[in-house]
């Protein structure tokens, strides 16, 4: 459940940024887009609810263990610990929008989605302050979560609302000019503050794989890959393929897109909730193996293993299908075949898996 919400949540911020971004930008540069008002409405009504999951589920943990009522833990959490801290000002901040949202002046006046705009993302500082980064290494990592979950839902959120809610192709030349800047400059915030990121929670990324939040790193930036192929695809190629056939729809290929992304954003919801491995060898003593890695390592399993590259024939063919997989999505998508693309795009990700988890071998 908890996984669940959190992917809901990450959803609703990305819609509510792309579909704000969109209407602040001129009609004539990007296509018609209706996203309902009352969908808006709903995913500001559902931020506070999805991100109280998390502190429900603590308030239960913290309950049995310190033999309090509910109330009382729900109380000092509130209070006390960064997350609840947080939990109050986006619960303020999303009244606030939701108010903002549900007037009729909204829909007519060209600065109320400014206004919205900014106070979505102050939500996403507040949900910046409550992660693991921001209460390890403070303002440090408050920047850099929010900068890289900013950067995400900008260039997912655009990107999905765009894919989903256009109503028709006009303009699109004329959206992807500023478009295609502006998410290879997402992009790379987001890789960038990911990395920093990384070495807070994960300074040992590949010792990690023997954990489940380590196996759902790597899935993650491996949904990726094929992510940044269709970015390319559809940014850079699509002039070129629209010029020579009339029959190519671009939003066909921007919804492909924004569904690999909404599996990206899913990923980051279940690690948003799970311990980061600071130190694998000490999780291991509370945290069991992923059942992927002892599934498809070959040695005998220890807490003790220290994990490193070999490459076998087995892992090189893995990582040699992943290239073929890659470059045939670049071809599909020239020959305008919607379907094959996708189905490459996944095992992409599928076979550069295999091909990393072959390669794997260990020393004590």
């Amino acid at each position: 459940m908890i996984y669940v919400s959190e992917g809901l949540l990450y959803i609703c911020f990305a819609v509510l940024t792309g579909a704000l971004l969109l209407r602040i930008v001129p009609e004539d540069r990007r296509p018609s887009v209706y996203v309902p008002n009352g969908l808006l409405l709903a995913c500001a009504i559902a931020i506070p609810v999805l991100s109280y999951v998390p502190i429900h589920n603590l308030a239960v943990v913290f309950g049995k263990e310190f033999n309090m009522t509910y109330p009382a833990v729900l109380k000092s959490i509130l209070l006390d610990i960064n997350t609840g801290k947080a939990w109050v000002w986006t619960a303020i901040g999303s009244i606030g929008l939701a108010f903002l949202l549900g007037l009729k002046a909204f829909r007519d006046d060209k600065h109320m989605p400014k206004v919205a705009l900014f106070i979505t993302f102050l939500l996403i500082v507040w949900l910046g302050y409550a992660s693991h980064a921001s209460s390890l290494y403070g303002f440090k990592g408050l920047l850099t979560h929010s900068l890289h979950f900013l950067a995400v839902s900008v260039w997912i959120g655009i990107l999905f609302v765009a894919g989903w809610f256009s109503k028709d192709a006009d303009n699109w030349r004329s959206f992807l000019r500023w478009f295609s800047p502006v998410a290879i400059a997402a992009v790379a915030v987001s890789l960038a503050a990911g990395l920093v990121l990384m070495s807070f929670t994960t300074p040992d990324y590949v010792n990690a794989w023997m954990l489940p939040y380590g196996q759902m790193l790597l899935i993650k930036h491996l949904l990726i890959v094929p992510l940044l192929l269709f970015g390319y695809t559809n940014g850079f190629l699509y002039k070129k393929i629209a010029d020579r056939s009339n029959a190519f729809n671009p939003v066909r290929w921007l919804r492909a897109e924004s569904a690999i992304a909404l599996l990206v954003l899913a990923a980051t919801g279940i690690l948003g909730q799970q311990t980061p491995p600071h130190n694998v060898k000490e999780t291991l003593q509370t945290v069991s193996p992923s059942p992927l890695f002892t599934g498809l390592y070959k040695g005998s399993f220890s807490p003790d293993l220290t994990l490193h590259f070999s490459m076998h024939t087995e892992s090189l063919l893995m990582l040699a299908a992943a290239a073929v997989m890659a470059a045939g999505l670049l071809w599909t998508y020239r020959s305008n075949r919607l379907v094959p693309a996708v189905l490459m795009g996944m095992l992409t990700a599928v076979f550069g898996y295999l091909g990393l988890m072959f390669a794997v071998a260990s020393s004590f």
